[in-house]
């Protein structure tokens, strides 16, 4: 994989580090929003940062696990979060590779990280959601297993951005 190694995380990483590959990847959310017509408030991403951190260990064993992959260098090119919506289900979140790291495999590595720590939790299903745009996720899940419903799931961004539900995709995987 180019020397980008995947790892689990037991504790939050330094924030600043969090922060700068967090903000990358809900500034290219806000700009696909902004693409399909959406008018975005400039602090969205500030408040979305927020929003992280108030939650943060959601993120985190027992309930959810952080995924982060690293260059050589240290640097965090990728991350995906998962966490438990109930006793069988976890939820995966925020799945983003920086653009030098696409097509080296980080993002199916980084969902296949977050399969096995959700079979280590005892899991039995996996689900995401994904905005129309993002065709590189709408691509990827089903390589991996994954299944596009045909009908919403209550997911985080379903209950939270009502507005955004006519324009997700849904996917689970039975582990």
């Amino acid at each position: 994989m180019h020397d980008i190694t995947i790892a689990l995380c037991k504790s939050l990483p330094p924030r600043d580090e969090l922060d700068d590959i967090l903000s990358q990847y809900y500034a290219l959310i806000v700009l696909r929003m902004q693409q399909m017509g959406f008018e975005i408030d400039p602090a969205a991403p500030k408040s979305a940062l927020a929003e992280f951190w108030a939650n943060a260990n959601d993120y985190l064993t027992p309930n959810g696990c952080l995924v982060v992959a690293r260059k050589g260098d240290g640097q965090i090119v990728g991350c995906g979060m998962m966490k438990r919506l109930d006793h069988d289900t976890g939820e995966l979140k925020r799945v983003f590779v920086t653009q030098e790291a696409r097509g080296t495999g980080t993002g199916k590595a980084l969902i296949m990280a977050r399969e096995q720590a959700a079979r280590d939790m005892g899991l039995k299903r996996l689900i995401a959601d994904t905005l129309t745009p993002n065709v590189e996720m709408r691509s990827l899940y089903p390589k991996l297993g994954f299944v596009e419903l045909d009908v919403p799931v209550e997911t985080t961004t379903y209950k939270d951005q009502p507005m955004l539900r006519p324009h997700l995709h849904y996917f689970s995987k039975d582990l």
